[in-house]
């Protein structure tokens, strides 16, 4: 986010001559942070007590920034008594740097008084160099110079990032070990051998992350294997894994080899699993490579998890590479749901004035209780990555309780059940995954997640217990959720969240067995997305309870013909939509990338009083009420309709020709053939789908209709597509398909205008026009069956067709085509209500639409697709536009000024008085 040089001009205008140390520099530095553009204020650390017994006065950890404040007119190279010790600011904060675990330490390091900004960049000075090397300014020097801090937005500092670098390049590494692993195996191919090799890997990232964040000791499990012929490093892997299992006690004494590595349990290591045989190559390259050139403490359980599964799973390597989902994107589900209300409850505990010392500690033990009460559950958990990053947001907040309930206290321990009482804990979690491989890496990325979050505590407090063994689990159940009974998982009384993110399968791929689920819970409806099974069976599932939910999904159950079989029966059993942020790019963060357009979707029985909509464009609306096309507005359903709701002319599908191509000549086909018969001149005619309308392509048909047995014998060359015609609807599946094979010259669907002069619409256009494109034509074109047409229309039928308020109607919905308009006579056209315009209002969108078509015309070089690309439509067109939208508004008897929002909220007022006057 850039910074607002207005914002930061009025910041250095508040603060100029004030500043105390103790009272202001929360709010100065919240102020300054948000001014920058820093948008993750809700992170950031004030007075953060160390060890030694200090308080940071600022630490940004993700941004890798330590800050130490002192108050106005201190001179920031005046030595202070502090830990016993005469020090200047710096190397005041050098020292809590020191006492940070290595890769928590920042990278930069600043000194301020309010007035001056001192910035030491410990990458590139050694400690005895900084005081020489600080980089200087004043407050109204950062008023004209924002950049002297963009280091704190830079996201290459940033942990998360430099996390995400650290896991992509582990699961690079990992995906190549796999292969070289493979070769090893008897039977690579067989199902025993793949399950085999991927509880392999999983046990060595494991024993890598423990080995490099120091729970095994300095380069234990390296130093293991270093000496082992490549021969015997199978031995070695199985009498180590063996080891990892079993109590010390019940260890054999004499092998010193295992001493140094503790017992874990968990189950991890418990199964005897088929190890291959390794050879040099793979023993130097899990060594020298895997092992040595990552720092596996480093890695991010919630992206690696995902990573790691899609590195090992056969499927999604033959698919193009590495998958994860964004913590960022992550967040857009967990935040609404439950975070971002947790956070404020305790920054408010944090911040309450005038409240005593021993009220504001009652408050934050039961936030702390409450937090170890919640339970979340993920019926389609993958990899666990939802899991492991709401552990993770948990565990920081349950760590920032800690700290401000060890102010004051000296010999505070975690392990006094008197000051703390029950701890995060990965019994929290829950989840179901069909995938045996997937529950195994959640599993482990959820322990990783643990022990990662147990390193972090503990830089700042006895623990006051050990990391291994593993006496805590997750519950994750391996089977089909759309199957499995979730109260045999959770009791749904025992449950706070659901969230994830379900599989995403569109209606017309749903595999034989994805049938049957979708029918279990939706009964003969077919038209519905996969993903819509779980709303169904989270609504079941929460009953009477006040659990509250959130999936991300496919957009398309919530546009078009999906709407209605998808929500009517959730809103009438009682389901409320909390929360939604509209259709936005769900980005895999794979190697290959692969966007998906998405929503997500919070509800729950009972609901909020006040719902929030994250609009396209960002904004965060307050609303009262969400429906099912995730708008601003009240509960109602569009229903195909096959004749329009107004008293307009029909808008009718083109004809498919169903010929694999044979009716269809391009135009060097059209040359081709008509030099060779001339006399099949006579029937062929222009044709166009929606992608030729829109780029002005040329496309011609064979249109036969009429055509004598004699006439087509005497066109040998086009009876022979006719005869390829016949065998290819003979070959079909279809009856009705075959049945056509009887009259192999015509269109599989004869759909022809019957006007010289009609309107064309096409199925499919890009979601970022602004107007679909339409037009009239009069050269005898024949539709086909991606484009729709209107006979006999008039000027004034193309000014509304082509305004903002029919856009805007079929922009909510429409259904889609990946992310592009899929335009429906049906749903779009049929249903949407016409204004009741005078003779006056009628003349005056004539004459704007006539002054679109004029416009066009002067650029009649370009195709539609050029005119109506956004970054280049010509001011002139877009003028006339506008007017033509100003006309249909006033014949409408509103003035929106063009604000889609409120213009289809009156286009759906408009459609219930209509259907109420209907019935």
């Amino acid at each position: 986010m850039p910074c607002d040089k207005k914002e930061l001009l009025e910041f250095v205008s508040r603060w100029q001559g004030r500043g105390y140390e103790k009272g202001d520099t929360q709010q100065f530095w919240l102020q300054l942070l948000r001014t920058i553009g820093y948008l993750k204020v809700d992170d950031v650390l004030f007075e953060f007590h160390v060890s030694s017994g200090g308080f940071i006065d600022v630490w940004i950890p993700d941004a890798g920034v330590l800050i130490e404040q002192k108050a106005l007119g201190i001179d920031l190279d005046k030595e202070e008594l502090r830990q016993g010790k005469q020090k200047t600011p710096l190397t005041q904060a050098l020292d809590y740097v020191d006492e940070l675990p290595r890769l928590e330490q920042p990278r930069f390091v600043i000194t301020c008084n309010f007035s001056t900004f001192r910035v030491y960049d410990r990458d590139a000075h050694g400690r005895s160099q900084l005081p020489n090397n600080a980089f200087e300014f004043t407050l109204d020097e950062l008023a004209s110079h924002p950049e002297y801090l963009a280091f704190i937005n830079d996201p290459t500092n940033s942990r998360l990032e430099k996390e995400k670098t650290v896991s992509i390049k582990a699961g690079d590494l990992i995906g190549k070990l796999y292969d070289k692993l493979r070769e090893g195996y008897i039977d690579p191919d067989s199902e025993e051998s793949m399950h085999a090799l991927n509880v392999l890997c999983v046990r060595l990232v494991f024993c890598l992350y423990c080995e490099d964040a120091g729970l095994f000791g300095k380069d234990a499990f390296y130093n293991y294997l270093k000496d082992v012929p490549a021969n015997r490093i199978r031995t070695a892997l199985k009498n180590l894994f063996h080891a990892l299992d079993t109590n010390l006690s019940d260890r054999d004494p004499y092998d010193l080899e295992v001493k140094a590595f503790p017992y874990v349990n968990g189950g991890l290591f418990r199964d005897d699993s088929e190890i291959p045989n390794f050879t040099d190559e793979t023993k130097s390259f899990l060594l020298d490579e895997v092992s040595s050139h990552i720092n596996w403490s480093q890695i991010s359980p919630t992206i690696f998890g995902g990573i790691f599964e899609s590195t090992l799973n056969p499927e999604t390597r033959r698919s193009g590479g590495m998958h994860y989902t964004s913590p960022e994107n992550i967040h857009k589900v967990i935040d609404p749901l439950f975070l971002d209300d947790l956070k404020e409850e305790l920054k408010s505990i944090c911040t309450e004035e005038g409240t005593t010392p021993r009220k504001r500690e009652n408050a934050l033990k039961r936030f702390h209780e409450k937090i170890c009460s919640l339970t979340f559950f993920d019926p389609a958990c993958g990899s666990g990555n939802f899991l492991t990053e709401t552990y993770t947001c948990l565990r920081k907040l349950e760590d920032t309780v800690l700290n401000e309930l060890r102010k004051g206290q000296t010999g505070f321990s975690l392990g006094d059940e008197e000051e703390t009482g029950k701890r995060v804990s990965l019994n929290q979690f829950y989840g179901i995954e069909i995938n045996d491989f997937a529950v195994t890496v959640a599993e482990t990325a959820l322990w990783i997640s643990r022990l990662k979050a147990n390193g972090e505590t503990s830089m700042f407090y006895d623990a006051g217990g050990d990391d291994f063994p593993l006496s805590e689990k997750a519950h994750i159940v391996e089977g089909n959720a759309l199957r499995i009974d979730w109260n045999s998982v959770l009791l749904a009384s025992e449950c706070n969240y659901i969230m994830g993110n379900p599989p995403f399968v569109g209606y017309s791929n749903h595999s034989a067995e994805q049938q049957k689920d979708r029918a279990s819970l939706f009964g003969k409806v077919k038209t519905v997305d996969y993903v819509a099974c779980w709303y169904k069976k989270a609504a079941d599932y929460i009953s009477n309870f006040p659990i509250h939910c959130a999936f991300v999904s496919t957009n398309s159950i919530c546009q078009g013909q999906q709407v209605q079989p998808v929500w009517e029966p959730l809103f009438n059993s009682g389901i409320h939509i909390d929360f939604a942020w509209q259709t936005f790019v769900w980005s895999s963060e794979a190697s290959i990338q692969a966007h998906v357009y998405v929503v997500i979707i919070g509800f729950s029985r009972f609901g909020y009083q006040n719902k929030t909509l994250y609009l396209r464009d960002g904004v965060k609306k307050l609303c009262s009420n969400i429906n099912g096309y995730l708008m601003d507005g009240p509960n109602i359903f569009i229903d195909k309709r096959n004749k329009p709701i107004c008293n307009i002319p029909p808008m009718i599908g083109g004809g498919k020709p169903s010929d694999a191509g044979n009716l269809i000549l391009e135009p060097y086909e059209r040359d081709k053939l008509l030099l060779e018969e001339p006399a099949a001149e006579k029937w062929i005619k222009p044709f166009s789908m929606g992608n030729e309308f829109i780029n002005n392509k040329e496309r011609f048909c064979l249109w036969m209709v009429g055509i004598t047995p004699s006439e087509l014998a005497g066109l040998p060359l086009v009876s022979k597509r006719v005869e390829a015609v016949r065998e290819m609807r003979l070959a079909s599946s279809k009856a009705a398909t075959r049945k056509k094979a009887e009259t192999s010259w015509l269109f599989d669907e004869i759909k022809e205008p019957t006007s010289e002069n009609f309107i064309v619409i096409p199925v499919v256009s890009s979601e970022r026009r602004f107007y679909v494109p339409t037009g009239f034509v009069n050269n005898g074109l024949i539709p086909g069956n991606k484009l729709f047409f209107i006979d006999d229309a008039t000027l004034y039928d193309f000014g509304v067709i082509n305004s903002q308020f029919q856009n805007a109607w079929m922009r909510t919905v429409a259904g889609r085509l990946k992310s592009d308009y899929s335009y429906s006579n049906t749903i779009v056209y049929n249903n949407f209500v016409w204004p009741e315009a005078t003779v006056e209002q009628k003349d005056a969108i004539e004459k704007t639409a006539k002054a679109i078509l004029d416009t066009r015309s002067k650029y009649s070089n370009q195709s539609l697709a050029e005119l109506y690309n956004p970054d280049k439509m010509p001011s002139d067109l877009l003028a006339a536009h506008k007017a033509n939208d100003v006309a249909v508004e006033a014949a409408y008897g509103v003035d929106f000024d063009g604000d889609e929002e409120k213009i289809v909220a009156h286009l759906f007022k408009l459609y219930a008085e209509k259907l109420r006057c209907l019935t």
